[in-house]
């Protein structure tokens, strides 16, 4: 059966996924990042799974109460990898948000779509707004007043005072140019990480090539339901990869990574062999700069702390480059539940847990006087910098090089 947007292939595994029973073992729950914050089990992924049983075959829940608990999900895919039988619950909710649209996903593709020219205007009307209380409680609005949080978080201002140089002369290395792919905010908020990427990759003698059809990885978009537009973003990004010659794909964001390797999973009018190239040309730039050289500065921290994101592409990169520059200087404390807490949409729909979940995060981390915790997912940065305890400083690694 063909989807409307035509994304057969994921389409059908999400309706396997559906389709296919919990077993209720329970093992999702040690890496449920909302669980491990809340210790409600109605969060679970096994109580999703047990919500769409009692919806679709038994008819036996009120269906706008149960869908909108369902939808409590982080999106960030843990489930899959702990779950005997595969199931994800992100594939689950991408179909239920699909078939019951409201007022929320219609802003947030306003958001995402619209991004270029309402994220620079947001964020500087977020710096007049009076620090108002949290009113996540208290509807939409609310919502919204949380939010402005992490509208300040995308002003290019709030950025790490730069600690590293870069020394020597890499330019010996492949002429090959790549097709920097920046992602939301790179493109209309923190511009300097985009400015510095391309830096680092003329250092190296690499070309950045100057691709402005680029938009949205759309993965926020799918996990919101919101198949029509990411399809359409898929395809957008799809064309200017071709039109550019099908070159290397290079990204500094762990979730666009994750989001442009699962464009195989998508019926996007693939040529022959043109999904196995899509793959094979994937990167990240902290594999684009192993072996670079840089000198820590005096003004760096003596710890630095390392945030790994929940969809990993490229995460476990941006560690490899970070530990072979800092040495003993960097801190990474591994667990499988941490997350952000971000979640897309589901910082727009559920505020004050994606809040609660932030603040494990961080007690987690339990960053000292003068200490700063890096990451390598965009969504990441803004969720960290805007929940930032008093006194800590988070951002992009890409921040710290000057």
């Amino acid at each position: 059966m063909k989807s409307q947007n035509g994304s057969t292939l994921q389409h059908n595994v999400a309706e396997k996924a559906i389709r296919k029973d919990c077993i209720l073992c329970g093992k999702c729950l040690e890496v449920c990042p909302l669980f491990n914050a809340t210790d409600r089990e109605e969060f679970s992924p096994k109580a999703k799974f047990l919500l769409q049983k009692l919806l679709d075959e038994e008819n036996l829940l009120r269906e706008k109460p149960a869908v909108e608990l369902a939808g409590l999900c982080l999106s960030c895919g843990k489930c899959a990898k702990a779950c005997p039988r595969g199931l994800c619950v992100p594939d689950l909710l991408s179909e239920v948000r699909s078939r019951h649209p409201g007022f929320e996903h219609f802003i947030w593709k306003t958001w995402v779509e619209k991004a270029r020219y309402l994220w620079p205007v947001m964020s500087s009307i977020s710096r007049l707004a009076p620090n108002l209380p949290s009113l996540a409680t208290q509807g939409m609005l609310g919502r919204l007043t949380n939010v402005m949080s992490d509208l300040k978080a995308l002003n290019k201002q709030n950025r790490i005072e730069p600690w590293l140089r870069l020394v020597g002369d890499m330019s010996l290395r492949s002429k090959e140019p790549v097709a920097l792919f920046p992602g939301c905010v790179a493109s209309h908020a923190h511009t300097d990480w985009l400015d510095t990427a391309r830096r680092l990759l003329a250092h190296i003698g690499v070309t950045a090539l100057p691709i402005s059809d680029f938009t949205c990885c759309a993965n926020t978009l799918g996990h919101a339901g919101l198949k029509d537009a990411q399809h359409g973003m898929q395809l957008q990004n799809l064309e200017a990869w071709r039109r550019a010659g099908r070159p290397r794909l290079t990204t500094f964001c762990a979730t666009c990574g994750s989001g442009l390797r699962g464009y195989t999973g998508f019926d996007l009018g693939w040529q022959d062999g043109e999904r196995e190239l899509w793959l094979s040309k994937m990167t990240s730039l902290a594999q684009e700069l192993q072996g670079i050289r840089f000198e820590v500065l005096d003004n760096a921290p003596h710890r630095v702390l390392y945030h790994k994101p929940c969809h990993g592409t490229g995460g476990n990169d941006d560690l490899a480059l970070l530990r072979a520059v800092l040495g003993e200087r960097l801190v990474h404390k591994d667990k499988k539940s941490l997350c952000c807490g971000f979640g897309g949409m589901f910082k727009l729909s559920a505020s004050s847990l994606s809040n609660q979940v932030a603040e494990a995060c961080w007690q987690f981390h339990d960053p000292g006087p003068g200490e700063q915790l890096l990451t390598g997912c965009s969504g990441c940065v803004v969720q960290l910098k805007s929940t930032a305890p008093k006194g800590s400083v988070a951002g992009h690694w890409l921040e710290i090089i000057g």
